[in-house]
């Protein structure tokens, strides 16, 4: 029998659209939508072209559909909204460019699919449209829409990249079509900038994952405004914790009663561990939600990896192999302000690739300086899920293992211990093997120790020097402290923890501290020994 508190409170809950980008569609059945029109009518009056880069499923494509219906002059459906009475919903002719419906395996399919929509335009609206390049057929189109309606036209592009992105991390071949279709876009979207057509254009609003505007597609763009990082619009995207309690009350409150929090508070503090912490402007310290994963946490009324289950990243599990890189830096990495600049197909930084599709966000600014790190734990323990499978070459033995390990870990096992770190080591493939050094098996330590269930820190820097890793499972007052060596012995390893003063930092807050060295042998893929010692 349904407890009768949340049979009250499920009378009033509204459907999340958790299935659909459709604005219209959300507002005529009465679902849940969270009024971002406030930003948007500063767009519209403020100015005509922008970009905005955004992480996939946090709301581009509704945002996109939303300025669809307002300027097809669509009323009705932003009544009670901000926008509603501030407004004159004028109807202007739409170009909608949605690259998820767009082939484009290759550059033909590209050139198709553009051809296709020009057409199809053309023939909604009525106007004739010659067959011929695709550049001045864009050109002619938004010419003859607007001789025809007197109105200017609005151009709406969605995941622009997306031609692009889902090309890399898969080889030379696929790299090459990447190029390929980033000279079709940049020649296509040149239009947008020409003389020709300026007075021609309504609005023009830009959305995708990264930022190659200023060095490929739309570098030559002058009048193209990048709102990605401008403070006033960092909270346009995702969901802040007021708009959580104004837009999900009665959400909240079964989630509330059905998980036995003992209030809303306790309810939003656990939801904001999992699933808060996006920062999208240096200038501003706000945290936003993931907006689809706290859909799919209210309406399953569960804490679970949602994001990553709309899509694995797999183009960067692929490049990540590739390069030479410590994935346990990504903790907290610091960079240049200018870093977002280099975001260059020709040569890929691991910091901006990352930060820019949402695994990486601003933890701190410092002068010049911002700190990357995870955003929440849904990201952090489902990346590093999904790169020891990567990395071990698996399918399902990752989290089973590493499952495991914390168990043996926990209950001081440390045959154990080194029997499930020689299981993880024998998955790594010949490919990635032949290639390995020390540190490369250091990540793979920090993996599985970090999907063990423990907070895994590493290289924490102490007074006398860096050690390796830093171990505590969530709620317990003692901390693992690991040092890894090739070729030494792990007695070695552990006077290393003590001469060096390791611990103390842990004994001053409090925290028993336990060594932990461990020996491994790269060339035979296997830890050799591990020593222990407690130390008060």
């Amino acid at each position: 029998m349904v407890n009768p508190k949340i049979r009250d409170i499920m009378v009033l809950m509204r459907r999340l659209p958790l299935d659909t980008s459709s604005f219209k569609q959300i507002r005529e059945r009465g679902w849940v939508y969270v009024d971002k029109t406030p930003w948007i009518h500063r767009l519209v009056t403020e100015g005509i072209c922008y970009f905005l880069s955004r992480p996939r499923r946090f709301g581009k494509s509704l945002t996109v559909n939303t300025l669809k219906e307002l300027f097809r002059g669509n009323r009705k459906l932003f009544e009670g909204l901000y926008i509603h009475d501030k407004w004159d919903f004028t109807e202007h002719p739409v170009l909608i460019f949605d690259f998820n419906e767009i082939s484009h395996e290759n550059a033909e399919n590209l050139k198709r699919g553009l051809q296709y929509r020009l057409t199809t335009y053309a023939e909604d609206y009525g106007v004739d449209l010659p067959e011929g390049d695709l550049r001045e057929r864009f050109d002619r189109l938004i010419k003859a829409l607007y001789r025809k309606t007197g109105r200017p036209v609005v151009v709406l592009v969605d995941e622009y990249d997306k031609p692009i992105l889902d090309h890399l991390g898969l080889g030379e071949e696929r790299m090459h079509i990447a190029r390929q279709n980033r000279e079709i876009l940049k020649n296509f979207f040149g239009v947008l900038k020409g003389a020709g057509v300026v007075d021609e254009l309504a609005f023009v609003f830009v959305t995708g994952v990264s930022s190659f505007t200023k060095v490929s597609i739309f570098s030559e763009w002058n009048n193209l405004v990048d709102i990605t990082l401008h403070p006033d619009f960092a909270d346009f995207l995702g969901y802040t914790e007021e708009e959580m309690v104004r837009f999900f009350p009665e959400h909240l409150d079964r989630l509330c009663e059905e998980k036995g929090f003992k209030g809303r508070e306790e309810c939003l503090s656990e939801i904001r561990f999992w699933y808060n912490g996006y920062r999208f402007s240096p200038r501003r310290d706000l945290r936003v939600y993931n907006p689809i994963s706290v859909m799919y946490c209210l309406s399953w009324r569960s804490f679970e990896n949602f994001w990553f289950r709309t899509g694995t990243p797999t183009f960067l599990v692929n490049w990540l192999k590739e390069k030479p890189w410590r994935i346990p830096e990504l903790e907290r990495f610091p960079v240049g302000a200018e870093f977002l600049e280099a975001f260059d197909l020709e040569n890929l930084r691991v910091e901006a690739v990352l930060y820019q599709a949402g695994y990486l966000t601003i933890g701190e600014v410092r002068d010049e300086e911002w700190v990357l790190t995870y955003p929440n734990r849904e990201v952090r323990r489902s990346f590093q899920g999904i790169l020891l499978q990567g990395l071990c070459d698996w399918e399902t033995r990752p989290r089973v293992l590493a499952d495991e390990l914390g168990r043996a870990i926990r209950r001081l096992d440390w045959d154990a211990v080194r029997e499930i770190l020689n299981d993880i080591l024998s998955y790594i493939p010949h490919s990635l093997y032949a290639r390995a050094d020390e540190r490369f098996f250091h990540t793979v330590f920090y993996l599985a120790l970090a999907l063990s269930g423990y907070r895994a820190e590493s290289e924490v820097l102490t007074h006398r020097g860096r050690l390796d890793m830093a171990v505590r499972y969530e709620g317990e007052g003692r901390v693992f402290v690991f040092e890894f060596k090739a070729g030494v012995s792990a007695e070695e390893a552990l006077k290393q923890i003590e001469a060096r003063g390791y611990a103390d930092r842990f004994r001053a807050r409090g925290l028993s501290v336990i060594g932990v060295g461990v020996s491994f042998d790269p060339a035979e893929r296997r830890v050799l020994d591990i020593s222990v010692r407690a130390s008060s």
